[in-house]
């Protein structure tokens, strides 16, 4: 029996969002988990591990990694913070969405389409983003701004990963969204009258 096996016997708990994190994981990322050189600025530390993850489980590096239940484990210290989307005929939806997201957004868009204006007006550049990745097969890692009626506004990096089926198909992706910002009570999201897209950057 694999680690991943004796992990979760099925797949629901991929779900349950284990608790531990990994020493090997978040060694060095430091208290706030990003840094700043200067005027570079290189992005949250946790998201470059979980890139680095998803490079780790490739094959080829000109193929998504085929999607298997064993990297679970591999995945728990992000699970709150973490979505899933999958694809219909009716476009790209949220497969899966984790508890940190849902406290922080006060909405669980499980089964809801990514461009539902839940999301408030990044909403279609979440889908188009989603679609992007999945037609092309590359990570994108989005820096974005949601300026709020009457507050700070809330800044939000967003690294969204392809993966494949067994055919070598990209059927899902999965990612991670870290938002920073004061006054995240319920109902803030309501108060986003801007979404402002500061760089998007497509990875390898």
């Amino acid at each position: 029996m694999s680690v991943a096996q004796s992990f979760t016997a099925d797949l629901t708990k991929f779900y349950s969002e284990p608790g531990g994190i990994s020493p090997a994981i978040v060694s060095g990322l430091g208290d706030a988990c990003s840094f700043t050189f200067g005027g570079f600025y290189p992005g949250d530390q946790r998201l470059w591990s979980l890139y680095e993850i998803w490079l780790r489980h490739q094959n080829s590096s000109h193929h998504a990694p085929r999607w298997t239940i064993d990297m679970v484990p591999d995945l728990a210290f992000w699970l709150p913070n973490m979505f899933e989307v999958r694809f219909t005929d009716m476009g790209a939806h949220f497969s899966r969405f984790g508890s940190g997201l849902i406290r922080a957004i006060g909405v669980d868009m499980t089964g809801r389409r990514a461009a539902s204006a839940l999301l408030g007006p990044g909403s279609e550049r979440i889908d188009s983003d989603c679609l992007q990745v999945q037609e092309t097969g590359k990570v994108i890692w989005s820096d974005d701004e949601l300026r709020r009626r009457g507050a700070s506004p809330v800044v939000c990096e967003r690294l969204t990963l392809p993966f494949s089926d067994a055919d070598g198909q990209i059927d899902r992706l999965v990612g991670c969204i870290y938002l920073q910002g004061n006054g995240m009570k319920p109902g803030w999201l309501g108060t986003v009258i801007r979404f402002v897209n500061i760089r998007n950057t497509v990875l390898d």
